[in-house]
């Protein structure tokens, strides 16, 4: 059952919004040199290697009952294989800024699915706010620009949103899962979804016959150990503690840690307006909370 978040609750936020917030970045490297097939295969059986390997140190128990393993299928599909297809397939045509400003809208879904869905979530007035502030403050980051047509065609965008709600869907399903601790429902996703992808890529990708190039390498290594097998771990730690719709606001922090890598790996300027977005992002974070 979730409960009211804590501080510890928050310091995990802003650590996931950190890892998530390389992620698209890695995306477009790795994109330079394969395609989105196996940007996702690559992503899900390094994660799924890691995550096993955890269970087997902590000696983890997998999950029992049928119930569960058809929830946990449900969540590889919807949680990894689609937006983890999705998301590199539309950034082909737009760039990260785009995508990011899309994923926020995550928040939205997060808390009307939860509010039907989950036993334990229930949206308010109060909510509604904050995502209409934090909103307002990832348009100043971005410009409501980003959606035009000169950034990406509609439907490598629709594509990034139908990720995104595959994301919170799968997060909906986890609030109903009966699986005690983060690192056994992780590895059980990433197993799962290991299996489905894992005779695709081959079949299809053929990997012994590719060369890839180091930055490529290294950009999916970081997108299968960090920002997938260390993220989940975190993704649904929040879940089970705090539920789905404050896991939802990590859609806001991400954009803040690409403004800041951008500043100190890339010499990007911070203007009044990005600062001004920064301070209104976080308030709809603080105040979304019940």
């Amino acid at each position: 059952m979730t409960r009211q978040a804590s501080r510890n609750d928050y310091i995990v936020l802003f650590a996931l919004g950190a890892l998530w917030g390389t992620s698209f970045g890695a995306i477009k490297i790795a994109l330079a040199g394969v395609t989105p097939l196996t940007v996702m295969s690559v992503r899900i059986l390094l994660a799924g290697a890691a995550l096993l390997l955890l269970t087997f140190i902590r000696k983890t128990k997998f999950p029992r009952g049928t119930q569960n393993w058809v929830k946990i299928f449900w969540m590889a599909i919807l949680g990894t294989l689609m937006p983890f297809y999705l998301v590199p397939w539309g950034q082909l045509q737009i760039d990260s800024s785009t995508t990011a400003i899309i994923m926020a809208i995550n928040p939205i879904f997060a808390l009307i699915l939860g509010h039907f869905f989950s036993d334990n979530e229930r949206f308010s007035i109060r909510q509604l706010l904050a995502m209409a502030i934090s909103f307002t403050g990832i348009f100043l980051v971005f410009g409501a620009d980003a959606f035009s047509g000169s950034n990406g065609n509609i439907i490598a965008q629709l594509a990034v949103i139908l990720a995104g709600i595959g994301y919170v869907i799968s997060g909906v399903i986890a609030t109903r899962i009966r699986v005690p601790t983060a690192d056994s429902v992780s590895a059980s996703i990433f197993v799962c979804a290991s299996i489905i992808v894992l005779p695709l890529w081959l079949i299809v990708e053929q990997p012994w016959k590719m060369h890839l190039e180091t930055e490529s390498l290294l950009a999916l290594t970081h997108l299968g150990l960090v920002s997938t097998g260390m993220a989940f771990l975190m993704r649904y730690y929040l879940i089970l503690r705090a539920g789905a719709v404050f896991l939802s606001y990590v859609a806001f922090i991400i954009p803040i840690f690409g403004i800041f890598f951008g500043i100190v790996f890339l010499d990007e300027s911070l203007s009044l307006g990005t600062l001004s977005a920064i301070i209104l992002i976080l308030s709809g974070v603080y105040l979304g909370q019940k």
